[in-house]
């Protein structure tokens, strides 16, 4: 189900009246926020429009900002609730920050907001790339025994660029949230099942070739 969204106004905080551009806490006099955070959506807790596009570098400061404030050794003061508060503030801070910080992540959580396909509701995947992945992954299997650096250098090149333009189609069809049908997101959701066989297959390349084509020769 797709979740109702009203666009959160800027509101003034309850201390200084100043304006608070996140509903967590206020940047002016560190008073936090007196609704729980879970009440906001990720977008909403850096005080941002909900859109795939982030300034990642921006989000990072004001992701910076926000921490200070509501850290609970500065915020949480010596009542056991207002830490409490703040322990909560932070952690709830920290998930929105992981979630928008990444690409593939944000789009995922953008296609929940949207109220599409989960992965577990929709695993589907074109059949013809199975065959590829299980190709490329008995291809990284017979370089590392071999310990064939360049080979899997190539195949890690291969996979690297296939991973990107899989990546560019995440973001386009993320961009057209505004007018997203249910055959926009089941696109969306297909594509982000694609690229966790990606992912899956990069993380089976070792980061340092030169040693793994030590180790292959060694066991040879």
């Amino acid at each position: 189900m797709a979740h109702d969204h009203k666009p959160t106004l800027p509101t003034r905080c309850t201390e200084c009246q100043q304006l608070m551009d996140s509903p967590i806490a206020c940047a002016a006099c560190g008073t936090l926020g007196e609704l729980p955070a879970d009440t906001f959506d990720s977008f909403e807790l850096f005080g941002q429009q909900r859109s795939y596009d982030v300034d990642v570098e921006a989000l990072h400061r004001k992701y910076l900002a926000l921490s200070r404030v509501i850290h609970p050794d500065i915020a949480g003061g010596e009542a056991s609730e207002q830490r409490r508060q703040a322990l909560n503030l932070s952690a709830e801070l920290n998930r929105a920050y992981e979630t928008l910080r990444d690409p593939v992540a944000r789009a995922a959580y953008m296609l929940s907001l949207a109220g599409g396909p989960s992965a577990s509701e929709m695993k589907t995947v074109p059949q013809s790339l199975l065959g590829e992945i299980l190709v490329l992954r008995e291809a990284i299997e017979e370089a590392r025994e071999s310990g064939d650096a360049t080979t899997l250098q190539t195949i890690k090149q291969e996979i690297a660029a296939k991973r990107q333009v899989t990546l560019e189609k995440i973001g386009d069809l993320a961009r057209q949230m505004e007018c997203w049908s249910g055959d926009i997101r089941r696109q969306l959701r297909e594509q982000l099942n694609i690229i966790k066989y990606w992912n899956s297959l990069l993380e089976q390349i070792p980061v340092n070739l030169a040693e793994a084509a030590r180790t292959g020769q060694g066991a040879t």
